[in-house]
């Protein structure tokens, strides 16, 4: 099966939008009679709308971005241009903090897992890893699906979107679409990472079955502000809720200094492995 490329929605996208702007002066039309959240873009097509927006995040290529977990929340910075890397953490001094670097995966925490890692704050880990491997991939997994490039093309090209309607998030008007997605597509889709990590992901969003909701929440000015997927097994109750805010404006995501990271060993005794 060939991969998605993201290059041609772009296209795609780049030409629907240069309509929109031809049409007008280029920015939200807040007196739309039929969405005032989406302006020009709520007459597009869903396709389209998601298509348009696709382009205005791959420009952006960076936010701030808070993840709503099943179990879990966590709040840090992404970057999408080339790749999908992540860098957040947990509320409080003992939770997890997660930073993903490509096909890199580290994973730290409060003091006991420094003394666990001998004074270091970091461990690489991989989905194969005894014990903490689990974890590994579903970080890997949560970075991937955190990628708006990526899911909004994905949902463009081979997802069946709709409109839901006009609807507020965080006080910000938006217009909901929702698309249903093959997951082997999205996992194909994510040709940055290596043939190993990719299986990973697979794997972690196959145990959900063989397709997955998502929802996307878009403002006025095509910008993706809020993002939800579920697998079609697990349903909404499971859902990773992504929000994102200062797009273009995150610092650059690099991996921990080598003399901080430890054993994977070492952070997977604290899971019994």
């Amino acid at each position: 099966m060939r991969a998605l490329r993201l290059a041609s929605v772009a296209v795609t996208a780049a030409v629907l939008v240069g309509g929109l702007a031809a049409c007008g002066d280029g920015k939200a039309d807040t007196k739309s009679s039929e969405d005032p959240a989406a302006g020009k873009a709520s007459g597009l097509e869903p396709k389209a709308a998601l298509a348009a927006s696709a382009v205005v995040m791959e420009k952006a290529a960076n936010g701030n971005v808070e993840l709503a977990l099943p179990d879990n929340s966590m709040t840090g910075t992404a970057q999408w241009k080339q790749r999908t890397d992540i860098d957040v953490a947990g509320k409080g001094k003992a939770s997890t903090k997660t930073r993903v670097v490509g096909d890199d995966i580290f994973l730290g925490g409060g003091p006991d897992v420094t003394a666990a890692l001998a004074g270091k704050h970091w461990a690489k880990v991989t989905p194969q890893d005894p014990g903490v491997g689990p974890m590994a991939g579903m970080f890997l997994t949560v970075t991937q699906l955190s990628n708006p490039v990526l899911q909004l093309t994905v949902a463009a090209q081979a997802g069946k979107p709709t409109k839901v309607g006009a609807e507020a998030v965080g006080g910000v008007q938006t217009t909901h679409y929702r698309a249903v997605e093959d997951v082997a597509k999205l996992t194909e889709a994510m040709t940055a990472l290596g043939s190993e990590q990719r299986a990973a992901v697979q794997q972690t969003l196959a145990a959900g079955g063989n397709t997955m909701t998502v929802d996307f929440w878009i403002n006025g000015t095509q910008e993706l502000v809020q993002l939800k997927g579920y697998s079609n097994k697990n349903g909404e109750q499971q859902a990773v809720t992504v929000k994102y805010s200062g797009l273009g404006t995150a610092a650059k995501i690099e991996a921990p200094a080598f003399g901080d990271v430890g054993k994977s060993s070492d952070f997977s005794r604290l899971f019994g492995g």
